[in-house]
Parts: C-alpha cells; structure tokens; sequence
C-alpha cells in the first residue's frame, strides 16, 4: 500500500485552474473596453468577472482547508517555506474585495471612469497572484504529488462547486476544461459521481458554453 511521501499523485490539473484565472484576468481590459456603455455588455462581463473572482475566492480557500494544513503537517521540512507561500493569500483579500465593489459600481452605473476602475482593480488581483502562482507550481506542486494521495488530492473539486457563492459555479469548471487536452477533459469526467456527470452534460456545459460565447462575442 502507498504511504504518504511515496505517492505519484497526478497534480497537473492546478496548472490548468491557474491558466484559466490568468487568461480570464488577462483579456479584462479587451473585455471591460469593449463593453463600453453598453448596459446588456456591461452586465454580462460584469456578471463573468464576479464569478471568476468568486473562482479565485473558492480555489484559495479550498487550498487553505484541503491542502495546506495537510502538507504542513507531513512535510515538517518544507512547512515553514510551504506556510509562507500560504499566507500569500492574504494578499489577494484586499484587491478581490476591491474587484468587486468596482465591477458592483460599473453595473450599477456604466461609464469609462468605472469601467477604467473595473480595469484597474482586476489588474491589482493580477499583480500578486502571478508570482504566487508560479510559487505554488514550483514548490507546492511536487511536495503534493509525493505527500498527498489521488483521493485527497480530487477534494478540492467538489468543495470548490459547494462553497461557491456567485451564480455560476459551472464558469469555473468550464475555464478550467478549455486548458486541457481530450484526454484530461475525459478523465475529469469520468471521475465525477454519476449525478454531477449528467449534470455538467445536460444543464451546465450549455449554460456554460452559451455564456462563454456571449463574453467573447
């Protein structure tokens, strides 16, 4: 039986979240400029950047409860430098609270000084998590794979659909399967429970789909 430190555990799946968060963080001011005054736009990407902050929100949160705490606790050596790259979530509380009450402001009242604010503040979520991420993916992501087992690895999936608090919870899960391969996108699939399988094929990935393709038209 494999014991923790001698897992293979396949990790590759936080590499897609991250792609997802930065590209949709990245094309906001293609996004937010393009929408101009336009209140139907305005809503609609309005409505997309409060759920991927939401997105960030649950994925940070999942890590603190499923991830962290587990690795600090095995891997006595590297819980110093595996704490201080968790505190880094710290940094993102101010500007994601920002994020949201500028795009709140430019929902209520479309204009470019609010759309500029909208802008501005989802760059100042970008600034910090960038190298955060790039920390995670060199240090964090190799311990995992060792000291965590498959199962325990793949609850972050489920906690991050139950703690979801904005609208559209299948946003997540659609961004993250653009950035894998056939190959990925089936084995995410097939390691749904029956139930949430029917439910991404029937109901969310046409929602998903539908709104995806409103945001990038």
């Amino acid at each position: 039986m494999t014991t923790p430190g001698n897992y293979d555990t396949d990790v590759s799946d936080m590499v897609a979240v991250h792609e997802a968060l930065t590209d949709a963080l990245d094309a906001a001011p293609a996004y937010v400029a393009k929408a101009n005054l336009d209140s139907e736009r305005v809503e609609v990407i309005g409505s997309f950047y409060e759920n991927v902050i939401e997105f960030l929100h649950v994925h940070h949160s999942g890590e603190d409860e499923l991830i962290y705490p587990v690795l600090e606790e095995r891997c006595a050596e590297s819980r110093s430098e595996l704490k201080r790259i968790n505190d880094q979530h710290n940094l993102l509380h101010a500007p994601m609270d920002a994020g949201r009450s500028a795009i709140a402001t430019w929902r209520a009242a479309p204009s470019s000084d609010n759309a500029q604010a909208v802008i501005d503040a989802i760059a100042s979520i970008a600034e910090p998590l960038r190298p955060h991420l790039a920390e995670e993916e060199t240090v964090l992501l190799p311990i995992a794979s060792k000291w965590m087992s498959s199962e325990e690895w793949g609850k972050q999936a489920g906690h991050n659909m139950m703690s979801f608090g904005a609208d559209k919870p299948w946003l997540m899960l659609g961004l993250v399967r653009e950035q894998l391969d056939q190959e990925h996108r089936d084995g995410m699939l097939g390691g749904m429970p029956p139930e949430m399988r029917t439910m991404w094929t029937e109901q969310m990935e046409p929602a998903f789909n539908a709104f995806i393709a409103d945001v990038r038209r």
